[in-house]
């Protein structure tokens, strides 16, 4: 039995639409009228990035790692081939009685459509492009070329709808002929379930191809890159920075150390360190970061922490009682510094004695410190021994002389693949590390012409929420001389970092690390 001649109708226009919305798509893809850079799709993919909601995103990286931006990059894509395929099957039968308007409907439509969501972007992405192989291009004539791309692929996807109906014998001297006799026998036995089917088998297949070589082209670019640190430091390579002088860290002794838990808790306890042990435990990657950085400075590492969060400490002694503020820690030599209530209160609050799965070493705070996601180092204290609930602001060794009482980590990036000032022609991979504390990283640009224009760098999945990520990109420079190299980065919310250059002294330090070099 036949089709009702309507169902046809859908689905040749739905058919139609998805064709030309293929060929449109491999158009902007493929960077057709804009000189082989995709401008258009990377500014819509960037337009679609805002629409993501933030959890969905994070979930989507955790879950699907390296996979996720690329899965993201042609889920979009088939969003807009859906949205074509749409758009011909309502236009199937407006076409058949004024074909000419409905094409130039489409044409304006889609056009403009392209240039409402893509145009500023596409227009940053072309001229960065331009840029980067010594072109300065005019302003007038770059807004030109891009307003004529989209224009063009609206022409593309009108042209390839009005030519598919016509071959498919949906067209006919300027109607659609109403018998079902006179349809393409091509066409013919077309039900919606079929096409359905078809047309998933082909977003399967699109999808997964784009993934595959995504995932493959992104693996390729880390392995291809020297210079990067691995992603978890060795225990001997971890930056050590403590307030005594070198060679007088204490020494403590396990067997008779105990943890003191006092002050504003219903019921002071003592626990001994396999007491603590035995406590049920977590492990987590974390990231340390000096709050004395530099910018582009080696006191950064990462590690993976073994310990009991605090609150379960606190909950041991019977918890906070309700005036308390602070919580504050005494160590073995001295040291002191507190944190918000808040913050010890967080199940991401650790108190570690693992590092890389074995005992903390001596120099990094055995048997006992803190962990603290999101603050600096000075925040994160070692060779702890008493733990004081106090309902004051109750201010460190470090916070008395002058350094931030909130120490939250600044968003920071920087390169560590330069070795030497001068390299030959030819590609250069680059690359660094970024971080940004318990927010953590959505994207990083790096500059090759001292910051007027920017490129994306490729970013890592990173170990863990509070860890920092790796980066990198192949960079071929476009002639012999000097260049000057930035790198900046946006935090998990999209916030970028701080341009100001600022010393690390009181907040730690903020700029774009910055590296000049010589190509030959």
């Amino acid at each position: 039995m036949r089709p009702p001649v309507q169902d046809v109708r859908t689905s040749q226009g739905f058919a139609a639409g998805l064709v030309a919305g293929a060929i449109t798509i491999s158009a902007t893809y493929l960077g057709l009228f804009t000189g082989r850079v995709p401008a258009v799709a990377l500014a819509l993919w960037e337009q679609a990035l805002t629409l993501i909601p933030l959890r969905l995103f994070s979930f989507l990286i955790v879950r699907l790692k390296f996979a996720a931006k690329p899965l993201a990059f042609w889920g979009m894509l088939t969003g807009l081939l859906l949205l074509f395929a749409l758009a011909g099957m309502v236009a199937a039968r407006p076409f058949s009685r004024r074909p000419w308007l409905t094409g130039s409907l489409l044409w304006l439509l889609s056009s403009g459509s392209l240039a409402l969501l893509s145009f500023p972007r596409a227009l940053v992405y072309l001229s960065s492009h331009l840029s980067a192989q010594g072109i300065t291009p005019d302003p007038r004539l770059l807004q030109a070329r891009v307003l004529a791309a989209t224009l063009g692929y609206g022409f593309a996807f009108a042209a390839s709808y009005a030519l598919l109906l016509w071959a498919t014998g949906r067209i006919k001297q300027g109607g659609l002929t109403r018998g079902g006799d006179s349809l393409n026998p091509l066409t013919r036995g077309i039900t919606r379930r079929s096409l359905l089917l078809a047309l998933l088998a082909f977003l399967s297949s699109f999808l997964l191809q784009g993934m595959q070589r995504a995932w493959a082209a992104a693996s390729e670019l880390f392995s291809r890159i020297k210079g990067l640190p691995p992603e978890v430091t060795p225990n001997d390579k971890f930056y050590v920075v403590s307030k005594n002088p070198p060679g007088v860290d204490p020494v403590v002794d396990a067997r008779s150390w105990s943890l003191e838990v006092t002050g504003l808790v219903a019921r002071p306890v003592r626990l001994k360190y396999e007491e603590l042990k035995a406590m049920p435990s977590v492990e987590q990657y974390q990231t340390l970061e000096c709050i004395s950085n530099e910018v582009g400075g080696d006191l950064i590492s990462n590690a993976r922490w073994r310990g009991v969060p605090l609150r379960e400490v606190l909950t041991r002694a019977g918890g906070p009682l309700p005036r308390a503020v602070k919580v504050a820690f005494h160590c073995a030599d001295g040291y002191t510094t507190a944190i918000p209530l808040v913050d010890a209160m967080n199940p991401t609050t650790l108190l570690a004695y693992e590092m890389n799965g074995v005992p903390l070493p001596r120099e990094h705070g055995f048997p006992l410190r803190l962990l603290v996601p999101g603050l600096y180092g000075m925040k994160n204290p070692k060779w702890i021994t008493r733990i004081e609930v106090v309902d004051y602001d109750f201010l460190g060794f470090w916070e008395k002389q002058g350094w931030s009482d909130e120490a939250v980590v600044k968003t920071m990036s920087k390169f560590t693949t330069f070795d030497r000032q001068a390299y030959p022609p030819g590609e250069l991979p680059i690359g660094g590390v970024a971080y940004s504390g318990d927010r953590g990283i959505r994207e990083v640009e790096y500059s090759t012409d001292g910051g007027r224009t920017w490129q994306k760098g490729e970013v890592k999945q990173p170990l863990g929420k509070f860890t920092w990520v790796l980066w990198g990109a192949i960079w071929e420079p476009s002639k012999p001389g000097e260049y000057v190299l930035k790198v900046r980065a946006k935090d998990g919310s999209g916030v970028l970092q701080i341009e100001r250059e600022r010393p690390p002294l009181p907040e730690g330090a903020t700029g774009y690390h910055t590296v000049r070099i010589r190509i030959r």
